[in-house]
């Protein structure tokens, strides 16, 4: 089936004079700034810091050379220990008194910065891999803000969410771009979108310790106030759970994949510069935990997929799986064994029989007298195979809510569970 038409993203204007700049000179090792610490009064500036780098790039393509110098020289004053600004700020420098831009040049030495100017989370990062980084956070930040998704588009990942599913969370790593979605009643809508870090060596985790981000869906779990954890995490983390089914079933490991915050003494790191976290500024993840509920949604994704709402719901009906699922609706309830076990996958059935699962939903009363309340589906498709994710709201009368979460996976042209849990 053909998918609706995505517009054409806006073209980048970039002249040889601003690459040059953009490439410039990172003289964050002299320049000494002092890290800041975190007030009540300065949170509306931090918050806007990127919009106003982003208007001060809009100047410099403009040619407004003096306007973006006295605007990066506020900004570096105002939040300084924003680094990609100072680079900014000490190249427009270089360039007013004639001075070629030396940054390129700083990216290919082993010149270091001073301990000012790079965060303790930064120390094991070898002074090349960090210039090269605050290069491109500039150009990343740029780019997101004249390549904007296409208005009324949403991840092709986000099958059908529930009512019940008031937030949705998506990672486009190849833009360094979280994207945050309100569910309503009119459906999704985008509400807001930051810059972030994904791992040091890219995406597709794979074993622990390989600082790589997942690739996947993926629930937050808990939220940790900053307080209780150390300085690297800033204002604080929202828990996911990696690895899921999925990733165990292929044989993933590690653990500890978080959103969280940066140490008070840097407001971004490079895009690629974590373990495999997804690491916000801390105006930033202090947003998401004030708006983020439990199980919200997280899809990672080297490069989204943008499609109408109205794709996404003609697939959700026509899907072949939607199938499946009702026959599992109807076979759980009468305690069809055959037509069950049918739809569970080898190696779930002999993991745990049945029966047992069966029980544990009946716990909450009569299989016949369970209705499902609603349900999420998420798709997710890589070269090991395509899965849907589904979490089902089981409606009792006794007014309690239990979530049974399933892992379906395709094989041989079948939709099979090959993971189901009763969420607490």
């Amino acid at each position: 089936m053909s998918r609706d038409p995505i517009r054409s993203p806006l073209p980048t204007l970039r002249p040889r004079w601003l690459a040059t700049c953009l490439a410039g000179a990172a003289l964050a090792g002299s320049l000494g700034w002092s890290s800041t610490v975190w007030a009540s009064s300065q949170a509306q500036e931090l918050a806007r810091a990127e919009q106003r780098l982003v208007a001060i790039l809009a100047q410099i393509e403009r040619r407004e050379i003096n306007a973006a110098l006295r605007a990066v020289a506020e900004l570096t004053e105002e939040v300084p220990n924003f680094r990609a600004a100072q680079l900014l700020y000490a190249d427009l420098l270089r360039m007013r008194t004639g001075s070629g831009p030396m940054g390129a040049q700083l990216a290919q030495t082993q010149t270091t910065p001073s301990t000012s100017n790079r965060s303790v989370a930064d120390q094991s990062i070898a002074p090349p891999e960090f210039f090269q980084g605050l290069q491109s956070e500039l150009q990343r930040r740029r780019q997101a803000a004249v390549d904007l998704p296409p208005p009324g588009m949403i991840p092709s990942n986000f099958l059908h969410l529930s009512p019940s599913v008031r937030h949705a969370i998506a990672v486009d790593a190849s833009r360094s771009r979280l994207y945050v979605f309100a569910n309503g009643p009119q459906g999704m809508e985008l509400i807001s979108n930051f810059y972030v870090t994904v791992g040091r060596n890219g995406v597709h985790k794979r074993a622990e310790g390989d600082q790589r981000t997942p690739l996947g869906v993926y629930f937050v779990g808990r939220q940790i106030p900053g307080e209780k954890l150390p300085e690297l995490y800033g204002k604080g983390a929202l828990t996911v759970n990696y690895p899921n089914d999925w990733d165990r079933l292929q044989g993933r490991t590690g653990s500890g994949i978080w959103l969280h915050g940066v140490p008070s003494d840097q407001f971004a790191r490079g895009p690629q510069a974590s373990d495999g976290c997804v690491v916000l500024s801390n105006p930033d993840i202090s947003f998401l935990m004030e708006s983020i509920d439990r199980r919200t949604p997280v899809l990672i994704a080297e490069k989204l997929d943008w499609v109408t709402p109205q794709w996404t719901t003609q697939q959700h009906k026509q899907d072949s799986f939607m199938q499946g699922l009702e026959q599992w609706q109807a076979a759980w309830r009468q305690g069809d064994t055959q037509r069950l076990s049918a739809l569970y996958s080898a190696e779930l059935a002999g993991a745990e029989p049945l029966s047992k699962r069966r029980s544990r939903l009946s716990s909450y009363g009569p299989l016949a007298n369970l209705a499902i309340d609603d349900m999420s589906v998420y798709n997710w498709r890589e070269a090991a195979g395509e899965i849907r994710i589904v979490n089902l709201h089981v409606a009792t009368k006794g007014g309690n809510s239990p979530t049974v979460r399933q892992y379906w996976r395709k094989q041989d042209g079948r939709w099979q569970i090959f993971s189901e849990d009763v969420l607490s």
